[in-house]
Protein backbone atom coordinates (compact mmCIF):
# COMPACT_ATOMS: atom_id res chain seq x y z
CA UNK A 1 0.00 0.00 0.00
CA UNK A 2 3.12 2.65 1.16
CA UNK A 3 4.32 1.69 -3.00
CA UNK A 4 1.32 2.38 -4.34
CA UNK A 5 0.60 5.63 -2.85
CA UNK A 6 3.95 7.05 -3.24
CA UNK A 7 3.71 6.35 -7.19
CA UNK A 8 0.34 7.84 -7.08
CA UNK A 9 1.74 10.93 -5.33
CA UNK A 10 5.01 10.95 -7.76
CA UNK A 11 4.73 13.62 -11.23
CA UNK A 12 4.64 12.47 -14.22
CA UNK A 13 7.54 13.74 -16.32
CA UNK A 14 5.80 14.97 -18.74
CA UNK A 15 3.82 17.16 -16.27
CA UNK A 16 7.55 18.03 -14.48
CA UNK A 17 9.09 20.04 -17.47
CA UNK A 18 5.72 21.72 -18.10
CA UNK A 19 5.61 22.88 -14.69
CA UNK A 20 9.31 23.61 -14.39
CA UNK A 21 8.74 25.87 -18.03
CA UNK A 22 6.15 27.94 -16.73
CA UNK A 23 8.10 28.67 -13.27
CA UNK A 24 10.85 30.03 -14.83
CA UNK A 25 9.02 32.28 -17.63
CA UNK A 26 5.96 33.21 -15.16
CA UNK A 27 4.01 32.07 -18.04
CA UNK A 28 3.43 29.33 -20.84
CA UNK A 29 5.37 30.04 -23.71
CA UNK A 30 3.05 30.82 -26.54
CA UNK A 31 2.88 29.18 -30.09
CA UNK A 32 4.64 31.14 -33.21
CA UNK A 33 2.01 32.39 -35.48
CA UNK A 34 2.06 31.35 -38.56
CA UNK A 35 4.87 33.27 -40.83
CA UNK A 36 3.67 34.34 -44.24
CA UNK A 37 5.38 33.46 -47.73
CA UNK A 38 8.52 35.63 -48.50
CA UNK A 39 6.66 37.76 -51.95
CA UNK A 40 7.99 36.37 -54.90
CA UNK A 41 11.16 37.82 -56.85
CA UNK A 42 11.05 40.58 -58.97
CA UNK A 43 12.64 38.67 -61.60
CA UNK A 44 11.72 36.83 -63.21
CA UNK A 45 8.08 38.53 -63.98
CA UNK A 46 5.11 36.59 -62.59
CA UNK A 47 3.29 34.03 -64.42
CA UNK A 48 -0.24 34.56 -65.33
CA UNK A 49 -1.61 32.49 -62.02
CA UNK A 50 0.06 34.51 -60.20
CA UNK A 51 -0.82 37.52 -61.70
CA UNK A 52 -4.40 37.03 -60.94
CA UNK A 53 -3.75 35.98 -57.41
CA UNK A 54 -2.11 39.03 -56.87
CA UNK A 55 -4.53 41.46 -58.14
CA UNK A 56 -7.71 39.35 -56.23
CA UNK A 57 -5.59 40.57 -53.08
CA UNK A 58 -4.80 44.12 -54.20
CA UNK A 59 -8.67 44.57 -55.10
CA UNK A 60 -10.28 46.75 -57.15
CA UNK A 61 -8.12 49.01 -59.19
CA UNK A 62 -8.44 53.06 -59.95
CA UNK A 63 -8.67 54.42 -64.02
CA UNK A 64 -5.10 55.51 -63.48
CA UNK A 65 -4.00 52.32 -61.95
CA UNK A 66 -5.42 49.55 -64.70
CA UNK A 67 -3.96 52.39 -67.18
CA UNK A 68 -0.65 52.21 -65.01
CA UNK A 69 -1.20 48.31 -65.25
CA UNK A 70 -1.82 47.93 -69.02
CA UNK A 71 1.64 49.68 -69.61
CA UNK A 72 3.23 47.47 -67.27
CA UNK A 73 1.81 44.15 -68.49
CA UNK A 74 3.41 45.78 -72.37
CA UNK A 75 6.51 45.98 -71.41
CA UNK A 76 6.39 42.48 -69.14
CA UNK A 77 5.30 40.75 -72.31
CA UNK A 78 8.10 42.57 -74.41
CA UNK A 79 10.72 41.52 -71.57
CA UNK A 80 9.21 38.24 -71.78
CA UNK A 81 9.25 37.66 -75.72
CA UNK A 82 12.92 39.29 -75.82
CA UNK A 83 14.49 36.81 -72.98
CA UNK A 84 12.76 33.87 -74.89
CA UNK A 85 14.25 35.09 -78.14
CA UNK A 86 17.44 35.30 -76.71
CA UNK A 87 17.06 31.85 -75.07
CA UNK A 88 17.62 32.92 -71.67
CA UNK A 89 16.55 29.76 -69.32
CA UNK A 90 15.46 32.36 -66.88
CA UNK A 91 12.31 32.55 -69.34
CA UNK A 92 12.00 29.01 -70.81
CA UNK A 93 9.18 28.55 -68.09
CA UNK A 94 7.06 31.07 -70.09
CA UNK A 95 7.22 29.13 -73.49
CA UNK A 96 4.32 26.49 -73.93
CA UNK A 97 5.50 22.85 -72.16
CA UNK A 98 6.42 21.56 -75.92
CA UNK A 99 8.98 24.28 -76.11
CA UNK A 100 10.56 24.07 -73.05
CA UNK A 101 13.77 22.48 -72.51
CA UNK A 102 17.46 23.12 -74.09
CA UNK A 103 16.34 20.23 -76.38
CA UNK A 104 13.56 21.74 -77.43
CA UNK A 105 15.49 25.20 -78.17
CA UNK A 106 18.62 23.60 -80.38
CA UNK A 107 15.86 21.92 -82.13
CA UNK A 108 14.31 25.14 -83.51
CA UNK A 109 17.34 26.53 -84.56
CA UNK A 110 18.47 23.67 -86.26
CA UNK A 111 15.21 24.23 -87.98
CA UNK A 112 15.73 28.26 -88.43
CA UNK A 113 18.98 27.87 -89.94
CA UNK A 114 17.92 25.72 -92.96
CA UNK A 115 15.42 26.82 -95.94
CA UNK A 116 13.47 24.24 -96.85
CA UNK A 117 10.76 23.40 -99.65
CA UNK A 118 8.61 22.66 -96.51
CA UNK A 119 7.96 26.59 -95.16
CA UNK A 120 6.05 26.61 -98.48
CA UNK A 121 3.89 23.62 -98.12
CA UNK A 122 1.42 25.24 -96.62
CA UNK A 123 1.16 27.62 -99.52
CA UNK A 124 1.40 25.01 -102.38
CA UNK A 125 -1.21 22.69 -101.21
CA UNK A 126 -3.80 25.80 -100.63
CA UNK A 127 -2.63 27.06 -104.33
CA UNK A 128 -3.53 23.18 -105.74
CA UNK A 129 -6.69 22.99 -103.75
CA UNK A 130 -8.06 26.16 -105.34
CA UNK A 131 -7.01 24.82 -108.98
CA UNK A 132 -8.19 21.77 -108.43
CA UNK A 133 -11.68 23.00 -108.37
CA UNK A 134 -11.56 24.04 -111.87
CA UNK A 135 -13.46 21.82 -114.36
CA UNK A 136 -10.34 20.60 -116.63
CA UNK A 137 -9.80 17.18 -115.47
CA UNK A 138 -6.17 17.53 -117.69
CA UNK A 139 -5.22 20.21 -115.18
CA UNK A 140 -6.70 18.11 -112.11
CA UNK A 141 -4.11 15.13 -113.33
CA UNK A 142 -1.30 17.26 -113.68
CA UNK A 143 -1.89 19.07 -109.61
CA UNK A 144 -2.73 15.35 -108.56
CA UNK A 145 1.07 15.17 -110.15
CA UNK A 146 2.41 18.22 -108.52
CA UNK A 147 1.21 17.20 -105.41
CA UNK A 148 2.10 13.79 -105.41
CA UNK A 149 5.73 15.38 -105.70
CA UNK A 150 5.73 18.14 -103.12
CA UNK A 151 5.23 15.32 -100.74
CA UNK A 152 7.69 13.42 -102.11
CA UNK A 153 10.34 16.58 -101.18
CA UNK A 154 8.74 17.21 -97.99
CA UNK A 155 9.45 13.73 -96.55
CA UNK A 156 13.22 13.43 -98.19
CA UNK A 157 13.80 16.94 -96.54
CA UNK A 158 11.48 15.23 -92.99
CA UNK A 159 14.00 12.20 -93.04
CA UNK A 160 17.61 14.29 -93.74
CA UNK A 161 16.04 16.55 -91.15
CA UNK A 162 15.83 14.23 -88.24
CA UNK A 163 19.17 12.74 -89.06
CA UNK A 164 20.46 16.30 -88.47
CA UNK A 165 18.54 16.99 -85.35
CA UNK A 166 19.85 13.37 -84.46
CA UNK A 167 23.42 13.79 -84.92
CA UNK A 168 23.53 17.38 -83.23
CA UNK A 169 21.45 17.05 -80.72
CA UNK A 170 23.53 13.51 -79.22
CA UNK A 171 26.46 15.55 -79.89
CA UNK A 172 25.54 18.46 -77.07
CA UNK A 173 22.92 15.91 -74.80
CA UNK A 174 24.39 12.71 -74.98
CA UNK A 175 22.64 12.18 -71.71
CA UNK A 176 19.78 14.04 -72.66
CA UNK A 177 15.76 11.91 -71.18
CA UNK A 178 14.31 13.57 -74.35
CA UNK A 179 12.76 10.90 -76.84
CA UNK A 180 14.16 11.38 -80.20
CA UNK A 181 11.01 10.26 -81.85
CA UNK A 182 9.27 13.48 -80.02
CA UNK A 183 12.11 15.81 -81.40
CA UNK A 184 11.84 14.43 -84.58
CA UNK A 185 8.72 15.21 -84.92
CA UNK A 186 8.78 18.71 -83.23
CA UNK A 187 10.98 19.58 -86.40
CA UNK A 188 9.23 18.78 -88.84
CA UNK A 189 6.13 20.26 -87.54
CA UNK A 190 8.13 23.36 -87.24
CA UNK A 191 9.56 22.99 -90.54
CA UNK A 192 6.52 22.85 -92.84
CA UNK A 193 4.95 25.60 -91.32
CA UNK A 194 6.14 29.25 -92.77
CA UNK A 195 9.12 31.05 -91.20
CA UNK A 196 6.88 34.24 -90.76
CA UNK A 197 4.34 31.82 -88.53
CA UNK A 198 6.34 29.96 -86.53
CA UNK A 199 6.16 30.23 -82.67
CA UNK A 200 8.34 30.57 -80.74
CA UNK A 201 9.65 33.18 -83.43
CA UNK A 202 13.26 32.14 -85.29
CA UNK A 203 16.23 33.43 -83.98
CA UNK A 204 19.16 32.11 -86.65
CA UNK A 205 19.26 33.43 -89.79
CA UNK A 206 20.26 31.18 -92.79
CA UNK A 207 23.57 31.92 -92.59
CA UNK A 208 24.21 30.68 -89.00
CA UNK A 209 26.83 28.52 -88.48
CA UNK A 210 26.28 24.77 -86.12
CA UNK A 211 28.24 25.72 -82.86
CA UNK A 212 26.24 28.99 -82.41
CA UNK A 213 22.78 26.92 -82.43
CA UNK A 214 20.86 26.32 -79.35
CA UNK A 215 23.23 29.19 -77.42
CA UNK A 216 22.27 32.15 -76.02
CA UNK A 217 21.64 34.81 -77.84
CA UNK A 218 23.91 38.57 -76.72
Amino acid sequence: MAKKSVQAETPAPEETQTASATDKKGKATPKRPNQSKARPPVNPPLTAKEKREAQKKAGPLTKEQKKQAREDMRNERARIAEGQWKGDPLFDKYHLPRDRGAERLLVRDIVDSRWSFGQYYMFGAFGILILSTSGSVQLQSYLFIALIALTAVIVLESVLLSRRVKRIVSKRFPKSEQRKGGLYWYAIQRSIMPRSMRNPRPRMSYKAKEDDLGKVVK
